[in-house]
């Protein structure tokens, strides 16, 4: 398609199988592995969904890929106050020149932290190469909000190494190979993405599926190019839902619904969605599909590509790029 110049289609019909993918762990002689109190993910838009997907299942009860030990993102410079000997620090970019990133490896260094890292190349690379610092390199040319089946299993690789999730983790992967497939998916998301013509789109989910509404509204940022939000039930029941008492704006509520939700919070997805629609407002719901919690992700977030990519098609919008983003780092660079 003439929009679609960097064929980002193919890139998500590849999605899924990024999962399996061969990927070289480097310097898996130095990795030490001992007993950690928890483990801290630092990275940046993209390069942080991987944990967070890794949280998703174990707040799914997917033991398979449950971490033994606390674990969660750490989304800026330096390290988080309680960083300590006992933290093992994953460092994910998948530029390898992310500054925030490097910023915490840095600091991680000087605190004789264990660190493993992900990145295609640059500039954490070179540190991780030079420092024997335990490591998976992914491959490099894509967008890193659509390298996340890399990230996924080179993180599950990284865990499995330390004994933080169990092996079983590896083969479940293997054995998942070909059960989403996202060109059985595109249909369905290019017909659903036709009810938001110029809407704002809010997305909401259990608590359990935050991970992937989070997500969804990240790839309507940078694939539609337009602004869109994100919440979680039960919280948003507190408070947020009173903002919706009037129609102020063009918005379009996505609920994900998921079977595997709790009975109540069933139950208070279906009743926002109809206080929500009596104030005016639209209200659409996406039916969670999978027969596990590791289905239910991939298939949750293939959706979430292919609306967001055909909705940039709608507007005549270039779903690769996020040239924001890019002026943003030029002009922060400047001296």
């Amino acid at each position: 398609m003439e929009t679609d110049k960097s064929n980002l289609r193919r890139v998500i019909l590849n999605s899924v199988a990024q999962t399996q993918a061969d990927l070289h762990f480097s310097n898996q002689l130095f990795l030490k592995r001992r007993r950690f109190d928890k483990v801290i993910f630092c990275g940046m838009g993209g390069s942080a969904l991987a944990g967070d997907l890794l949280a998703n299942l174990k707040l799914k009860k997917m033991t398979d890929f449950s971490m033994s030990v606390p674990a969660w993102t750490h989304r800026s410079y330096g390290l988080p106050a309680d960083c300590a000997e006992n933290t093992l620090l994953i460092c994910v970019s998948y530029s390898g020149n992310t500054e925030e990133t490097i910023s915490a490896f840095n600091e991680a260094r000087k605190k004789g932290m264990e660190i493993a890292g992900i990145a295609s190349g640059g500039e954490l690379e070179e540190l991780f190469e030079r420092n024997k610092i335990p490591w998976v390199k992914i491959p490099s040319g894509i967008p890193p909000r659509c390298a996340l089946g890399y990230q996924f299993a080179a993180l599950v690789k990284i865990l499995v190494g330390y004994g933080i999730i169990p092996q079983s983790s590896q083969e479940k992967l293997r054995l998942f190979n070909g059960q989403i497939d996202p060109a059985s998916i595109e249909n369905e998301a290019k017909m659903f993405c036709q009810k938001l013509n110029h809407k704002i789109p809010i997305i909401y989910s259990s608590e359990e599926n935050k991970t992937l509404a989070r997500i969804i509204k990240i790839k309507f940022n940078e694939n539609s190019k337009i602004p869109a939000f994100w919440n979680s039930l039960p919280e948003m029941n507190h408070n947020e839902m009173a903002g919706w008492t009037k129609n102020l704006g063009p918005f379009s509520f996505i609920l994900l619904k998921d079977k595997t939700d709790l009975p109540r919070i069933q139950k208070r997805i279906e009743l926002t969605a109809k206080l929500i629609k009596k104030s005016g407002l639209e209200v659409e719901f996406v039916e969670i599909k999978g027969r596990d919690p590791l289905e239910r992700m991939f298939w949750t977030l293939a959706f979430g590509d292919w609306i967001s990519y055909h909705l940039a098609l709608f507007y005549g919008v270039d779903p690769t790029p996020v040239e924001m983003v890019e002026e943003f780092k030029k002009q922060l660079d400047w001296k």
